[in-house]
């Protein structure tokens, strides 16, 4: 169709400056994370993730002042999405009876499937070695470990007094991680999802899903202050 010319075009939108800094400081943490799926933590140098990144080499200096900091920052990105990730996969979830089993099939396929699984792996396993790493891991834990008990309280209720959920969904996490950790050895999927249903199970004997939970739980306390604030 052809324009007349009492028609106008309205100019796209000029990203702000600030704008600007906060998608490139996002393009350096997806790279960063992409390379320490790919090639571990020993081989995500500075170098590798401006070419993952496709940026020039002085641009990682704006926002991080070395490696370790570069590591820190993707590190909180990570765990902030995974607690997205969690919400979303809770919601999607039907009222059914299996309401529990499915949430917990639920997190092991969108969130111990993806590569944010293999990073945080990657990470603790590099961390035995490196003081520095195991100090950023330290305080990923501890977030961790906030993320997941707002979470559980949120979206799930004890069926006793003796029974507490935060506690159990942490030995889930622990559970899903170190299953996540042999994955690569399992010849057949279904060998997991055996495993899943069975700990399903035994967890549906202290607990169960809130019914009617719609809404987002609130934030963890790292998530206005980040990792950086957390105590050691």
């Amino acid at each position: 169709m052809t324009k007349t010319s009492t028609e106008t075009t309205t100019p796209p939108r000029r990203r702000t400056q600030g704008e600007r800094s906060e998608a490139m400081r996002l393009r350096l943490l997806e790279a960063t994370l992409d390379c320490l799926a790919s090639v571990g933590y020993a081989g995500t140098t500075v170098s590798r993730i401006i070419t993952a990144a496709q940026v020039s080499r002085g641009a990682p200096l704006h926002h991080f002042p070395n490696k370790a900091a570069l590591i820190e920052a993707a590190a909180e990105h990570l765990v902030r999405r995974i607690y997205v990730l969690l919400g979303h996969t809770i919601r999607q979830v039907g009222e059914s009876e299996d309401r529990l089993a499915e949430i917990i099939l639920g997190f092991w396929t969108t969130v111990f499937g993806l590569r944010d699984s293999a990073v945080i792996l990657e990470l603790m396993v590099a961390s035995r070695h490196d003081a520095e790493l195991a100090m950023v891991m330290r305080k990923l834990w501890t977030a961790g470990f906030d993320t997941i008990g707002v979470a559980a309280d949120h979206y799930f209720e004890a069926l006793s007094a003796d029974d507490n959920v935060r506690q159990l969904m942490v030995l889930t996490q622990w559970l899903l991680r170190g299953m996540a950790m042999d994955r690569h050895l399992v010849r057949d999927e279904r060998v997991i999802e055996h495993y899943l249903a069975l700990w399903s199970r035994m967890l549906a004997s202290h607990m169960r899903a809130r019914h009617g939970v719609s809404e987002p739980p609130p934030r963890p306390a790292f998530w206005d202050t980040g990792l950086s604030d957390i105590p050691l």
